[in-house]
């Protein structure tokens, strides 16, 4: 068998991930046998244990991926003044955009995590790093003045976080819930608590591009 390049072997590890993630989804975490992500990765069994020797480690592939993509948003987030914008923005790409099966996903490792220890490992890890971005965002909003809060940051960020669990169930159980319209309520609820001050208005993408554009400038100066 030729060796794989580096390339090759991401875009592997990358597809069988993927399979994962839609087997886990559809039938559960019991129910689906690695063979069965075999084939939904179109990959014999001994190509699948070369990247992963279980499921738990699919699992943690899964929450990894799922955890880098939430940290970038947290940190584009971080570059915009007007904090209502940015929750508007958090709710809409780490929610509503998110695919219907990710939140069946979610709940499906949630459950695990209840009487599986190497899940809840995952599980706590996940949960540990996206409070702390999300804490680290909110206090640094709060020293600049941005927000001033009802409750204490602790308390605002544990109910952002039962709030993201409800919808995340809510998508998963009810096929005619549209998280894009409790989207304006919700954001409403948490701005009542944070209480951003008010800011000429801005958005995700202009800061985005503004900051991008003055990086492209130096660098080519430099």
């Amino acid at each position: 068998m030729p060796k794989l390049s580096p390339e090759q072997q991401n875009n592997r590890r990358k597809r069988i991930v993927d399979a994962a993630e839609q087997c886990f989804a559809r039938n559960g975490f019991h129910r689906t046998t690695m063979q069965d992500i075999c084939r939904e990765a179109g990959i014999s069994s001994g190509a699948l244990y070369v990247y992963f020797d279980s499921k738990e480690a699919l699992i943690e592939a899964l929450t990894e991926r799922d955890r880098e993509q939430f940290l970038g948003h947290f940190a584009d987030a971080g570059e915009v003044e007007n904090f209502t914008a940015v929750m508007e923005h958090l709710f809409r790409v780490c929610i509503v955009e998110q695919p219907r099966h990710k939140s069946t996903l979610c709940i499906e490792i949630g459950a695990e995590s209840t009487r599986n220890p190497a899940i809840a490992t995952t599980m706590k890890r996940f949960d540990e790093s996206l409070r702390g971005s999300l804490g680290l965002l909110l206090e640094d909003a709060l020293a600049k003045g941005r927000i001033a809060p009802l409750t204490s940051i602790d308390q605002a960020l544990t109910s952002m976080m039962v709030v993201a669990d409800g919808v995340f169930w809510r998508r998963a159980v009810d096929p005619n819930f549209d998280a894009a319209v409790v989207a304006p309520v919700i954001t409403a609820m948490m701005t009542a608590i944070l209480r951003p001050v008010a800011e000429p208005p801005a958005t995700i993408k202009q800061k985005t591009s503004t900051t991008r554009s003055r990086k492209a400038t130096s660098e080519s100066v430099t």
